[in-house]
């Protein structure tokens, strides 16, 4: 192909060897008009890129196929950035080593974005546990799939199932990056897509998702080994780290300070930040400047009850 293809499909994976090539060969059998599909490794410890790189050698077919691998692990949100700029399309449909594809997925998208212009696609999934038995669809009790509310969205940490996204790299050009740590790009993206009024919904089971195995299965294990206090702190941070990016969001759309969206925003970050700050003494959440003394009051009072019932 030498033309701009209608989209990039684009695979991340890491020490995913188990299940690499079902979802690699997802990919190669889509029945679409020509796309791009690339298959990005994050510097996998395990068998992952040798399987991916004998399937992407041995294709024959109509889609062009990159099989690449990062020199050192980049992380997820530095990996979908650094996979945003290697492809050749602004539509980019993603998916992860351990998900499996239907093979009219890339044109059910392609067709869905030509007809509504959206900025962000997304759908429904068969979810499957880690043995194989049926999955519990928890999915399904994210925001977008019963309301679209901005208000509602706003300080919101449970949107769409990334793995059935589709999205324009407008939503890339125009709001810029992600956070490194723990914010994961369906928070931020949702939001943006949201913003621009350019959310779709595919209501059909186009990706078979693997529950509490992937990526982010891999670093809840780790946040598992944690104290209570570490593994507090740390989702404060990430939930702080999302909304502090969706406040910049918001600016960067046009809202004012005193927009209501932006105001609950703020104050829901100044709940989180004196939250996090009684983990360094009640008199650091006294002193704060960030926040008012309701903020101030409830996070006293909500950690330190936390803190009570986790001795």
């Amino acid at each position: 192909m030498t033309h701009r293809p209608a989209a990039s499909f684009i695979l991340l994976s890491y020490c995913q060897e188990d299940t690499i090539a079902e979802s690699v060969q997802s990919l190669l059998d889509q029945d679409c008009e020509p796309i791009e599909i690339i298959i990005s490794d994050d510097a996998s410890t395990d068998g992952t890129f040798e399987k991916i790189k004998q399937l992407a050698e041995s294709y024959s077919g109509p889609h062009r196929i990159m099989a690449r691998r990062n020199d050192t692990n980049m992380g997820v949100n530095r990996h979908i950035e650094h996979a945003i700029a290697l492809a050749a399309s602004d539509l980019m449909i993603w998916t992860a080593g351990d998900d499996r594809n239907a093979p009219n997925r890339a044109q059910r998208v392609i067709d869905s974005h030509r007809q509504t212009g959206a900025k962000l696609l997304y759908s429904d999934a068969e979810t499957v546990g880690p043995d194989g038995e049926p999955g519990e669809n928890a999915y399904r009790r994210a925001l977008f799939y019963n309301d679209f509310s901005t208000e509602d969205a706003a300080t919101a940490f449970s949107l769409y199932l990334g793995a059935t996204a589709a999205w324009h790299k407008d939503l890339y050009r125009k709001y810029g990056g992600f956070p490194k740590d723990r914010a994961y790009e369906d928070l931020i993206l949702g939001f943006r897509a949201l913003l621009e009024d350019g959310l779709h919904y595919i209501p059909e089971k186009l990706v078979i998702y693997k529950e509490d195995v992937g990526i982010s299965a891999q670093l809840t294990k780790k946040i598992s080994t944690l104290t209570n206090q570490e593994r507090r702190t740390r989702m404060l941070k990430g939930q702080l780290a999302v909304l502090e990016q969706r406040l910049a969001d918001a600016r960067t759309f046009g809202l004012a300070d005193s927009f209501p969206v932006v105001r609950k925003m703020t104050q829901a970050a100044g709940k989180i930040r004196a939250r996090l700050d009684f983990y360094d003494g009640i008199g650091a959440v006294l002193a704060s400047r960030h926040y008012g003394w309701g903020a101030k009051l409830q996070g006293i009072a909500s950690e330190g009850m936390r803190r009570l019932r986790n001795r």
